[in-house]
C-alpha cells in the first residue's frame, strides 16, 4: 500500500505521505517545523534520495509519493514515457538584479579565470545529465566552449568543494547555500543560471495514479504555496535560517549571508517549454514534448 492510500476515504483525514529529499531543503524545514504541512492535513515523512532520477523511480515504485526533482529531469522522465505529473514548483533561479545564488566554483588560487580555461577540465555536478550539468553546458556553449570538451563528474554536493580543494576536480557547479563553511577557500567564475530565463531548480512530481485518486497532491501544492509565501516574507528570514542551521549544522549567519534562489510554487508552462528547448539544443532530446498534460491544472501559474 502506498502511504497516501490511508486517507482516500475521508475528506477530513490526515494523509501520510513520503517526500524525497536531498537533505535539508529550507521549504521542508519550514513547512514541518511551522506546521504548514499539518495545516493542509499532510503527515510528511522525508525519504533521502540521491538525485532526481532516483526520485522519479521512487514515485513510480511506490517508495515515495512526491519526488523532489529538477525541471530538466522531470521533463526528460515525462518525455521518456514515465506516467508522472508535476504537482508543484518550489525553487527557481535567482535572476539579475538579484545576487547570483549558484556558481561555477574553483579554488581561490586556481589559474582558471574564464569559461575558456575549463576546456579539457573536470567539473563536478551532482548528477550526470542533471540540471547543473545542463545549465553549465549551456553556459559553456554560450561562451564559446564546446561542452564535449569538458568532463563532468558526478559527486554528492557535500563532496564537491572538498574535491575542488584537493585538486581531484577543477571546478564544481552548485549553489552558494551548499558551500557550508568553505566560502573563503573558493571563488566563482560566474552563475550559469543567471544567463538563463526562469529555470525550475526544484519541482515535485508524483505518479499519475496517485494524483488521480484523491486531493493529497493538490493539498501538497497548497502547502508549498503557503510555505513559499511565508519564506518570501522578510519578517521570517531570521527564523528560517535558524531552523535551516539546526538541520545543516552550519551557523545561521553563514547561511543568511549566502545568496539564495527564489521560492516559487506555481509552475510556468512557458518556462518549462524553454527548458525543454534547451535540452533539444544540447541534443538531449530529439524534439520538445507537449507539456500540457504533464503539469497538473492546480499547479499552474
Amino acid at each position: 500500500m502506498r502511504r497516501g492510500d490511508d486517507a482516500a476515504g475521508s475528506a477530513n483525514a490526515t494523509t501520510k505521505v513520503s517526500v524525497t529529499t536531498f537533505g535539508c531543503e529550507i521549504w521542508n524545514t519550514w513547512a514541518i517545523s511551522k506546521g504548514v504541512y499539518a495545516k493542509h492535513r499532510l503527515d510528511v515523512e522525508l525519504v533521502r534520495s540521491g538525485g532526481g532520477s532516483a526520485a522519479v523511480a521512487a514515485v513510480l515504485s511506490g517508495a515515495a509519493d512526491f519526488g523532489y526533482v529538477n525541471g530538466y529531469t522531470a521533463i526528460n522522465a515525462y518525455n521518456t514515457g514515465f506516467p508522472i505529473q508535476m504537482v508543484s514548483g518550489t525553487n527557481v533561479n535567482a535572476l539579475p538584479p538579484a545576487k547570483p545564488a549558484q556558481g561555477v566554483f574553483v579554488g581561490k588560487d586556481s589559474p582558471i579565470t574564464s569559461p575558456a580555461d575549463l576546456a579539457g577540465k573536470k567539473i563536478a555536478v551532482n548528477e550526470i545529465n542533471g540540471i547543473n550539468q545542463i545549465v553549465t553546458a549551456s553556459w559553456l556553449k554560450a561562451n564559446g566552449v564546446e561542452p564535449e570538451s569538458v568532463s563532468f563528474v558526478a559527486l554528492p554536493f557535500a563532496e564537491q568543494i572538498p574535491a575542488v580543494l584537493s585538486g581531484w576536480v577543477d571546478a564544481a557547479q552548485l549553489g552558494y547555500s551548499l558551500l557550508g563553511n568553505n566560502n573563503d577557500g573558493v571563488r566563482s567564475l560566474a552563475d550559469p543560471f543567471a544567463s538563463s530565463d526562469k529555470v525550475y531548480i526544484a519541482t515535485y512530481v508524483a505518479a499519475k495514479s496517485f494524483v488521480a485518486k484523491g486531493d493529497a497532491a493538490k493539498r501538497f501544492h497548497e502547502a508549498m504555496t503557503e510555505t513559499a509565501q511565508q519564506l518570501n516574507d522578510p519578517v521570517n528570514k531570521d527564523e528560517s535560517f535558524r531552523l535551516l542551521s539546526e538541520c545543516q549544522k552550519v551557523p545561521a549567519e553563514t547561511l543568511a549571508a549566502q545568496p539564495q534562489n527564489a521560492i516559487e510554487a506555481a509552475v510556468d508552462l512557458a518556462a518549462l517549454d524553454r527548458m525543454a528547448q534547451q535540452m533539444v539544443d544540447l541534443k538531449m532530446m530529439q524534439k520538445k514534448p507537449d507539456l500540457e498534460p504533464f503539469v497538473t491544472d492546480f499547479a499552474r501559474s
